[in-house]
């Protein structure tokens, strides 16, 4: 049963509740699809302890909104607002379904590890050795986003965890390290922290399953990672209040819809045995879990498409967010002039995650073989900390 804390007002700022919101919604997603993925019921109860604490924000950030609207004008400037809160309270339920799979002991097919190769962005477990060169040094001084395009975002300590530990936490023998990033720096790290050199053959391609299987875990990885571009596009679109982005996060929230009910019948049409069906029903809920993240996002884009001008307290929480959106134009004498995404590795030199480009009055969504051209404007996604390194490199 739940603890629902007593709600009583109190005068803490809109922007405060709204940031805490998004900071906790977005983190819990990926402790959420930690737990799926190592089967850690400690961690899934993390995430249901946050999702009570972003629901008692939701109630705080309502009482706000409300005392602050004086008339018809101030409501109208707000409802932007609590539609963003809104958003976030949804996705941080949405975590606590993914927390629930592990808690109600449903689990998920082996196959989601499969899975959490081929996302864009891996969530990596690893424990630290002994032998490891990473003991003693804070989180800081390893500068992980620029140098391996990966970031801390929990540490297990003596059954203890440290959700999104702070830059001067030191790195202890013994720590279980939770990670988020770059496939190629995340196994790089996963080999430093273990105290193991890094051996090429790790980054293959884990062996390849049936093609039934092989036709879920594509569909899958597709769904989240769409999803998740979503949230970013609509928070974009807020903070250049741009209908263009809008309009493409609703055209993407029909294409995940679509995708959702192609990705069940695979599921339910798959030749699984009787033993494995709790681990495919855990896989159906994950897919639900990513269309409630889509429709999450499309309910943000939706209020720059009703010509709701962003209130400045979302701009302003946006940009103060731990992973922020950021958009840079590309100089003429920029290193990522006329490379391809692929070759400019983006992620790796700078921990940000570019979304969208935009070129002159169009807006392209970007493939690894899509070029950059000199006036480009790109927009990216990533913690406060790489933006600055996005910059230079993008104008030095």
């Amino acid at each position: 049963m739940p603890h629902f804390e007593k709600i009583e007002y109190k005068p803490i700022p809109v922007r405060d509740l709204l940031l805490e919101m998004k900071n906790l919604s977005e983190l819990m997603i990926d402790l959420a699809y930690s737990a799926a993925l190592f089967n850690d019921k400690e961690l899934a109860e993390d995430v249901l302890e946050l999702e009570e604490r972003v629901d008692t924000l939701a109630y705080f950030l309502d009482m706000t909104v409300m005392i602050a609207a004086r008339d018809a004008k101030d409501a109208e400037a707000l409802v932007g607002v609590s539609t963003v809160a809104a958003a976030a309270d949804k996705i941080s339920d949405a975590a606590a379904d993914i927390a629930a799979i592990v808690t109600q002991n449903i689990g998920v097919h082996p196959i989601v590890g499969e899975i959490f190769e081929r996302v864009e962005e891996r969530l990596t477990r690893a424990k630290v050795a002994k032998e490891s060169v990473l003991i003693g040094k804070s989180i800081g001084e390893l500068d992980l986003a620029a140098r391996m395009g990966v970031d801390i975002i929990a540490i297990c300590r003596n059954k203890d965890w440290i959700i999104n530990p702070k830059e001067t936490e030191h790195i202890q023998d013994g720590d279980t390290l939770i990670t988020r990033g770059a496939p190629i720096g995340a196994r790089e790290f996963k080999a430093l922290t273990e105290g193991k050199a890094i051996d090429a053959r790790e980054t293959a391609m884990v062996g390849r399953r049936q093609k039934q299987f092989e036709e879920i875990v594509d569909r899958f990885v597709e769904l989240k990672d769409t999803s998740e571009l979503m949230m970013d596009l609509a928070y974009s679109s807020l903070l250049l209040n741009s209908k263009e982005l809008a309009e493409e996060v609703q055209r993407l929230e029909e294409y995940v819809d679509k995708l959702h009910t192609e990705f069940e019948l695979l599921v339910l049409s798959s030749s699984f045995k009787k033993e494995e069906a709790k681990g495919f029903l855990g896989l159906i809920r994950l897919g639900v879990v990513t269309e409630k993240i889509a429709d999450a996002a499309a309910e943000i884009a939706e209020v720059v498409l009703r010509g709701i001008e962003p209130h400045p307290i979302l701009k302003m929480t946006i940009e103060e967010a731990e992973e922020t959106v950021t958009f840079v134009s590309v100089a003429e004498n920029s290193p990522l002039a006329n490379k391809t995404l692929r070759d400019a590795k983006i992620p790796k030199e700078t921990g940000m995650w570019v979304l969208a480009i935009r070129r002159g009055d169009k807006c392209i969504r970007p493939r690894p073989e899509s070029k950059i051209e000199v006036g480009d404007v790109l927009i990216a996604s990533g913690y406060a900390g790489g933006e600055e390194d996005l910059k230079k490199l993008a104008s030095p």
